[in-house]
């Protein structure tokens, strides 16, 4: 059994990937956020910026695949991890409280980054695949300069 199958196989090892893996697509949207920030400076910043973006579409697409795969990832550990913690526990407790002590993050996990997914879809739509029904203009933006 090589490396990679005894992480996947390994809870800890799930636990540590999807660790690595948010805080990969966290330092991406860090990064992606200053980079839209230029928008706010003056218009050389910005249009410089989507010059080298639409200049390097090598880079463009290594970092869309790149981030594709770490979201598999991502998405794949927390079902896994998910359906394991429903395993180890097939009957909820009498209660029907969550456990004590668990924070709010994560008793709603599920559901923020099921929000966050939906808004990651709407956003490649939007810019990427420039749908004229979310776009709303069906302009390519890759085009406009700011004045």
């Amino acid at each position: 059994m090589n490396l990679v199958q005894r992480i996947w196989r390994s809870s800890l090892g799930r636990k540590y990937l999807m660790a690595g893996t948010g805080a990969a697509l966290f330092f991406f949207l860090i990064g992606h956020l200053l980079g839209n920030l230029q928008i706010f400076g003056p218009p050389e910043l910005i249009n410089n910026y989507a010059h080298f973006l639409q200049s390097k579409p090598e880079l463009v697409w290594t970092a869309r695949l790149g981030l594709l795969a770490i979201l598999s990832v991502h998405i794949a550990s927390a079902v896994s991890l998910s359906a394991q913690n429903r395993a180890a526990r097939p009957i909820a407790y009498a209660s029907g409280k969550p456990a004590y002590g668990a924070p709010v993050a994560s008793r709603t996990m599920l559901v923020s980054g099921l929000i966050i997914l939906a808004f990651v879809i709407y956003h490649l739509l939007h810019f990427t695949a420039l749908l004229p029904q979310i776009n709303g203009t069906g302009k390519d933006f890759s085009h406009l300069e700011t004045t």
